[in-house]
């Protein structure tokens, strides 16, 4: 860097002024980071040069050396090593506290320290360090972290300044002095208000996030969660002597934040498993598995789903058609029939029977070897095909323990045939006329203010439309599973390599730099990379988001460092791996990962006891004060003539009647009226 400086030895006599105690070091001090002998570092200073590196030199009159003259190095000649080594030794304490350590601070220093390069070479103050310099400046340049950056003439001259004086770790950004404290307790305005010490404010905090995560355990929203937070603190304050009698400064100093209840979000997971079984089994850590070496027919999941067509029957009225649909797992393709019952009525086991057969009959089909079930009625038959599908497997399979399996409850995403109804309906119904969408309530319609039209061709005539655009969804590429390849395509690879179907006569089938991102957790898995990533801390995990480590440079990483929002490790996540459907250690591996979501979720309801959030609410609306009325402002009067008033007059009270005097006033008043009418009649008479 300093090979072109040139030798200077600069003749200096009488007192030293304090700024160049910080430019030059003294022979002593040059031999110590060198790691010379005295001897040997005065030769290099009368030399110029040490290790083929140029040296700055000047003398200064001292006592000691011949004629009472001294020799100093000027510390911007010295090796870089041995300038670091210098400021590393010059710096307090507190300033290493401030010095950022780690990969991303490296990387920011040595991009700093190689940009001004070239300036450094050249004298402080020189000409051409400033012409230098100002070259640099305007340039556009990707930073230590990958995104453009344009120098600056003053950042430039900062750094060359920075570096000079402190030396190349100062040239990271510092770390601010209260990293790693917290700085408030509950919340600013409640932790500057209260005359506390940290030891109480710590304590009123910890029992106060309790008393939060057992409300949301009891299912309290965040709206009543902040609310009794509020006056749980009012207690936990009153109770350590601070109290507030102004009502509107109470608001503010016990107010609840935001996120203060937001961080215990997790605890929901514990309310949800007690109250809301079907989200708490959509949440579950679940496996991924592969298609890879199934063969057509391996399996085939089952299910009725509504047509989202509404059909005109012949009396006038609509209705929807049900599909009874078998699909390949392997192939993706569909077997299916509608059926639409002139009445309200429901799928029944003949409809799903006659179906099967049908499926069984078709050479393109044939017998599956594995079945899916769900469990609703119309699907009791199923028990009854387990020999029958015995016929359709191989002999070394015969000791598989079942052939037809049934979907555990709430376990929808289990079945691979939920995602094709979703593709048909977004890729064939609706561009069928009466097409409504999945919402009934909401149907989409051609017009708005108008009843929605109906399919006015009739039943057969859907579903020979239907079948038309399902010849084209069969060529139509998929990705996923498929790989890019169409249904129709994949099972065309499977026939032209030899595959036949099981086809059975219907009466037998009725017998290292990485960057951290922020991902969301998705039943204990986050995506990256274009792969699902899971470890058994994630599956112990009941957050919403979590910050992933991934490499910056490189492919092919098989591990990721996870920790949560609050900087503390989860764990190392691997990718998912995939089972074959015929692999049993998936079942063992569901199994094992449903038993440590369970058994953390547990631990997590028992940390807290589940608070009664309707008894808390009757206790704070009683413990509200009402409201009192003032005093009326006047009392109104009224005039009894023109420039006269009066109070107005009080109704008067009625004694109350006996039941006798009633009874003379109703028997008076029929002997009125029966006077009054036969006058009249009189009187018409002539």
């Amino acid at each position: 860097m300093a090979q072109r400086l040139r030798l200077f030895v600069i003749p200096c006599f009488g007192e030293l002024a304090l700024s160049d105690l910080a430019t030059f070091v003294g022979l002593l001090e040059f031999s110590q980071l060198a790691g010379l002998t005295r001897q040997a570092a005065w030769k290099a200073c009368r030399k110029g040069e040490w290790h083929g590196h140029r040296l700055e030199v000047r003398t200064i009159g001292g006592r000691g050396g011949r004629s009472g003259l001294q020799y100093q190095v000027k510390v911007s000649s010295l090796p870089i090593e041995l300038q670091d080594s210098l400021k590393d030794l010059q710096r307090t304490d507190e300033d290493r506290s401030s010095i950022r350590t780690g990969e991303a601070a490296q990387r920011e220093r040595n991009w700093k320290f190689d940009v001004i390069r070239t300036a450094l070479a050249f004298p402080k103050n020189s000409r051409q360090r400033g012409e230098c310099l100002g070259k640099l400046a305007g340039e556009m340049r990707l930073d230590w972290r990958g995104q453009p950056l344009r120098l600056t003439k003053s950042a430039l001259y900062r750094w060359v300044e920075t570096y000079e004086r402190d030396g190349l770790q100062a040239l990271s950004r510092a770390v601010y002095s209260s990293k790693g404290r917290k700085k408030c307790w509950v919340s600013l305005e409640w932790h500057n208000a209260v005359p506390f010490g940290d030891d109480v404010k710590a304590a009123i905090h910890e029992d106060l996030k309790r008393y939060v995560r057992g409300l949301i355990m009891g299912g309290s929203q965040m709206k009543q969660t902040r609310v009794l937070a509020s006056e749980k603190l009012k207690a936990l304050s009153a109770a350590h002597g601070y109290r507030v009698n102004d009502r509107a400064r109470e608001r503010i100093v016990f107010s609840i934040p935001f996120n203060f209840v937001k961080d215990e979000h997790h605890y929901k997971a514990v309310y949800r498993r007690r109250s809301d079984r079907k989200a708490h089994e959509d949440a579950k850590p679940r496996i991924r598995r592969t298609v890879e070496g199934l063969l057509p027919m391996d399996v085939v999941v089952a299910d009725v789903h509504h047509a989202n067509i509404r059909l005109l029957r012949d009396d006038g009225t609509t209705a929807t058609a049900k599909m009874i649909a078998f699909f390949d797992v392997a192939t993706e393709r569909f077997f299916y029939e509608f059926v639409l019952f002139e009445g309200r009525a429901s799928v029944r086991n003949i409809d799903v029977i006659g179906t099967f057969v049908n499926m069984c009959q078709d050479k393109a089909f044939g017998l599956p070897k594995k079945l899916y079930f769900d469990n609703g009625s119309e699907y009791r038959f199923a028990d009854q095909l387990e020999d029958a599908l015995k016929l359709g497997v191989e002999f070394r399979d015969l000791d598989e323990v079942k052939s037809v399996h049934r979907a555990k409850p709430y376990n929808a995403a289990a079945k691979r045939i939920e995602g094709g109804f979703r593709e048909l309906n977004q890729f064939v119904q609706r561009h069928i006329p009466g097409w409504i969408d999945d919402d009934r309530m909401k149907p989409k319609g051609r017009e708005l203010g108008k009843a929605h039209r109906p399919y006015e061709g009739g039943f057969d005539a859907f579903c020979a439309e239907f079948r038309q655009l399902m010849q084209a969804y069969a060529y139509m590429p998929k990705t996923g599973a498929l790989k890019g390849k169409s249904p129709a395509e994949r099972f065309g690879n499977f026939v032209a390599d030899g595959w036949r179907a099981n086809v059975l006569d219907p009466m037998d089938l009725l017998t290292v730099f990485t960057k951290p991102e922020t991902r969301t957790v998705r039943k204990h898995g986050i995506e990256a990379d274009g792969r699902v990533w899971s470890c058994d801390g994630l599956r112990q995990f009941f957050g919403n988001k979590v910050q992933v480590h991934i490499p910056r440079y490189g492919f092919g990483f098989n591990m990721l460092k996870i920790f949560d929002m609050q900087g503390r490790e989860i764990g190392v996540a691997v990718p998912d791996q995939e089972y074959s459907y015929f692999d049993p250690r998936g079942a063992q591996e569901s199994a094992r990962r449903t038993a440590i979501r369970e058994k953390a979720l547990t631990q997590l309801s028992k940390s807290e006891p589940p608070i009664d959030v309707k008894a808390e609410l009757i206790e704070y609306g009683g413990k509200q004060l009402p409201v009192i009325p003032n005093e009326p402002d006047g009392v109104v009067s009224v005039g009894a003539g023109r420039g006269e008033t009066s109070l107005a007059i009080r109704p008067a009270m009625t004694k109350r009647k006996t039941q006798q005097q009633i009874e003379d006033e109703v028997r008076k008043q029929d002997e009125a009226r029966s006077l009054f009418m036969s006058m009249v009649a009189a009187g018409s008479k002539r």
